[in-house]
């Protein structure tokens, strides 16, 4: 497709202001399908009791309903997960040894309150031991228009994810937050060290978006201990079922921290085959099998 996974203005603006704004990545025909399955499982987790409240959480309010394993709960997403309007922006930042750690649904309701104070999705872990912003991210896709403030837009401290961000600071201390204007179609990517929050909600409309976490093959998954449930990676391609922790028959843990013969192949596909970062790689690649061969 390309010869460079990220242009110089976006690996610029990834640096300095911690975050991505990718317009119009999808097209309105995967808005409307991805936001037709989405109503149906806001039906199905609001009409009563339900199976699988373990996998709601909320932020502390009656203002929005948010559901972990999105994957497991909503199969249409399953085409987010390498979309190619997203998918060579996320391998040109984390690299090709990477996989899908989390997927999350948010339903935004009307609020004249701030729906979630600013915070980082780092906690202790990450904080202390992550170097720099490449170890995990983020990637929203909005299903709703944003266009104007206070429509529960994404809000961001644009350079924090260069700092320690003090915490959790309620949404109205927060010097200058910047809220991203976003229509039906766009995605965000951002680093989990970036402060963000949800802005208020004056509008009329409910804001829909999917969340998924990307990060390097040996981080722990947040949807899931091991791998998915059995049914949601018999309906994956070779490459999605390799991102949601399939490594084949031959494989073992450790495998995460050693060379992966078909990685590279099953990451970059054709696609991004041709591309800068993908020829350097598959170089390194096979001047690192030579070098074991010879022990």
């Amino acid at each position: 497709m390309t010869q460079d996974l990220l242009t110089e203005a976006e690996r610029r603006q990834w640096a300095s202001l911690g975050y991505l704004h990718l317009r119009k990545a999808l097209n309105d025909d995967d808005v409307i399908r991805t936001r037709e399955a989405l109503a149906a499982v806001e039906h199905d987790f609001t009409s009563g009791d339900h199976n699988a409240w373990a996998d709601v959480f909320d932020a502390g309010n009656d203002r929005d309903l948010s559901i972990t394993n999105g994957l497991k709960w909503c199969p249409e997403l399953d085409m987010l997960v390498d979309h190619p309007n997203v998918f060579g922006r996320i391998v040109g930042l984390l690299g090709p040894y990477l996989q899908l750690l989390g997927s999350e649904i948010f339903f935004r309701y009307p609020s004249a309150e701030p729906l979630v104070a600013f915070h980082t999705d780092q906690g202790p872990s990450l904080r202390n031991g992550a170097v720099g912003p490449s170890v995990q991210l983020k990637a929203q896709f909005f299903l709703t228009d944003v266009a104007t403030d206070n429509s529960g837009n994404f809000a961001v401290v644009p350079g924090s994810h260069l700092q320690t961000f003090p915490g959790k600071i309620d949404y109205r201390d927060v010097d200058r937050p910047v809220q991203i204007r976003a229509h039906a179609g766009d995605v965000v990517v951002f680093p989990l060290a970036l402060g963000h929050g949800v802005a208020p909600n004056d509008t009329e409309t409910t804001r829909v978006s999917v969340v998924l976490r990307f990060g390097q093959l040996f981080c722990r998954p947040v949807d899931y201990w091991t791998t998915p449930d059995p049914a949601i990676l018999a309906r994956q391609t070779p490459r999605r079922r390799r991102l949601l922790g399939d490594f084949g028959a031959r494989t073992r843990p450790g495998d995460v921290y050693g060379v992966i013969p078909d990685q590279l192949d099953l990451i970059y596909g054709e696609e991004w085959a041709d591309s800068t970062q993908a020829t350097h790689d598959f170089a390194e690649a096979s001047r690192a099998l030579d070098a074991y061969q010879v022990f």
